[in-house]
C-alpha cells in the first residue's frame, strides 16, 4: 500500500539583491540540484482540471499530488503526495 505523505509548498520570487545579501550575511551556494519531471493526463486533461499531477521524476519514481484539506489559508497550497517505489531495475514492471 503506498505511503501517503502531506507536502507544504511555498514558493519566493527573490529580489535583484538577494544573493549579494544572502552572501553579506555569510551565505553560500552548497550544491545546486536540477531533476526533470515527466508529467502524464489524459488528452481531455482529467488530472489537471481536477487538481492532481501525476510525474515521473528523474531517478525517483513515480508520485501523484492531490488536494490536502480544505480551508488551507495562507500564501501556499496544500496537497496530499503518493509515491510508488519500485527495486525492479528501476522501472515499473510492464
Amino acid at each position: 500500500m503506498a505511503q501517503g505523505l502531506i507536502e507544504v509548498e511555498r514558493k519566493f520570487i527573490p529580489g535583484p539583491e538577494t544573493e549579494k545579501r544572502l552572501q553579506e550575511l555569510g551565505g553560500t551556494l552548497e550544491h545546486r540540484v536540477t531533476f526533470r519531471d515527466n508529467y502524464y493526463d489524459t488528452p481531455e486533461l482529467s488530472l489537471m482540471r481536477a487538481d492532481h499531477w501525476l510525474r515521473q521524476r528523474e531517478n525517483s519514481g513515480w508520485e501523484l499530488k492531490c488536494p490536502g484539506p480544505a480551508g488551507v489559508s495562507g500564501p501556499h497550497t496544500e496537497y496530499r503526495e503518493l509515491t510508488v517505489c519500485w527495486h525492479r531495475r528501476g522501472r515499473l514492471p510492464s
